[in-house]
């Protein structure tokens, strides 16, 4: 049986690892500018930055709060699945590759938020009006697609 601890030492990682590849999107106006794609499950915490292409703004209070809602859906449904559904057994060979391939992940996210001329705000300080909204997964680019067709 796995301990709270040991489903605190899973649960952060995959927590890590779905919240970077999977996620909403959104296509909103900007009030007073342009449209846009942003990025974010409950709330909105990333878009692109309005001062230069290919940089990001990060609202991080909306970011923080993002995390935690991952994190705790993740940690109940593990330890759900481990009280009465089934006993969780992991090696900790099988625990280090998830915190290598979380590594990773992480990495590659904090490169690209680094790279460019990167944003950050306490929160987001501009209203906006959504058109559309779905799901995405990392390497997905069916929201272009939407926005594409919009701008048509």
């Amino acid at each position: 049986m796995i301990n709270k601890n040991r489903l605190l030492s899973l649960a952060l990682p995959l927590t890590i690892i779905i919240f970077i590849l999977f996620t909403k999107w959104w296509i909103a106006d900007v009030i007073d500018a342009s449209d846009y794609i942003m990025y974010g499950f409950p709330l909105i915490y990333k878009c692109p930055a309005f001062h230069t292409s290919l940089a990001q703004q990060y609202f991080i209070m909306e970011l923080i709060i993002d995390i935690l809602v991952y994190f705790s859906l993740i940690f109940s449904l593990l330890f759900l699945t481990n009280r009465f559904i089934f006993k969780i057994k992991l090696s900790r060979k099988a625990l280090i590759i998830i915190y290598i391939i979380a590594t990773i992940l992480f990495g590659i996210e904090v490169f690209f938020a680094t790279i460019f001329e990167t944003s950050f705000s306490i929160k987001r300080d501009f209203g906006i009006e959504v058109k559309q909204t779905g799901f995405k997964f990392y390497s997905s680019e069916e929201e272009r697609e939407i926005y594409n067709k919009l701008h048509q």
